[in-house]
């Protein structure tokens, strides 16, 4: 189980522009984290950060857990997956398993992926070819995947952008189960406020050169401080001759 994630001072630059600026705060075990803020703010980067994939130029990554290494599940916005692949969703969702040098899956490796197809109600799609798998059902198939190892930290990337609302309730619900059965700690990138009110326990809200940390209320309930980001977003965008939509956020996000 992950004990700790914790972000200090983290700098990171791409050709000389920074990105991400004195970034820091901690993330506590077995929690939903969303993080929010317009498009160009760096919550890809930042998710690319954690998994290694970025070097920062500054500060420090720290993931604590009870094993020696800090196991870290991830899903994107989408994949680019031919329409025309044989894989079928079982053995897509096999990959996500610790690679062995042998060709087939060992008797606790099958086991696990039986147990994980059906936690995420993926069996009934064993057999399909990824290819022809609908939206929803290929979302689901690549949390599957990225659950497959037991994950201590799982990283979504807006992975839910792309779906219908229904589709979008069922895989932030299979997320959430994960969280309160297994324990996993997830770092959620999402547009939707209203997802995030219902499912998120904690905000990072982020844009260019700011950002701040809280509870629900105290961030989406503040429409002074998501305005403020909004509208310097909005600034942002007009002087790199962006259009406004691109800033990616919306502001509604009524109280239940």
């Amino acid at each position: 189980m992950l004990r700790r994630v914790q972000i200090n001072n983290l700098h990171v630059s791409f050709n000389g522009e920074e990105i991400l600026k004195e970034l820091s705060f901690d993330v506590s075990p077995a929690q939903m984290y969303a993080i929010i803020g317009p498009n160009g703010a760096g919550k890809s980067t930042l998710l690319k950060s954690i998994l290694g994939l970025i070097h920062p130029q500054d500060g420090e990554i720290v993931l604590s857990s009870d094993q020696k290494k800090t196991v870290i599940g991830y899903v994107p916005q989408s994949r680019v997956i031919d329409d025309e692949m044989p894989i079928s969703a079982r053995d897509f969702i096999s990959l996500g398993q610790t690679a062995s040098p042998f060709p087939w899956l060992s008797r606790r490796e099958k086991k696990t992926l039986k147990e994980i197809m059906l936690f995420t109600d993926s069996d009934r799609l064993a057999r399909k070819p990824v290819g022809k798998l609908s939206g929803g059902e290929r979302q689901r198939v690549f949390l599957a995947q990225a659950l497959v190892r037991h994950p201590d930290l799982l990283l979504l990337d807006e992975s839910t952008a792309n779906l219908d609302p229904d589709a979008q309730r069922r895989m932030m619900e299979l997320v959430k189960k994960s969280v309160n059965e297994w324990g996993v700690t997830v770092l959620f990138i999402c547009h939707d406020l209203q997802m995030v009110r219902t499912y998120a326990d904690h905000i990072l809200l982020m844009s260019r050169n700011f950002f701040k940390t809280g509870d629900v209320p105290s961030i989406l309930d503040d429409q002074n401080l998501l305005k403020s980001v909004f509208q310097s977003s909005f600034v942002e965008g007009e002087r790199r001759h962006e259009s406004p939509a691109s800033s990616g956020l919306s502001l509604s996000a009524s109280s239940k």
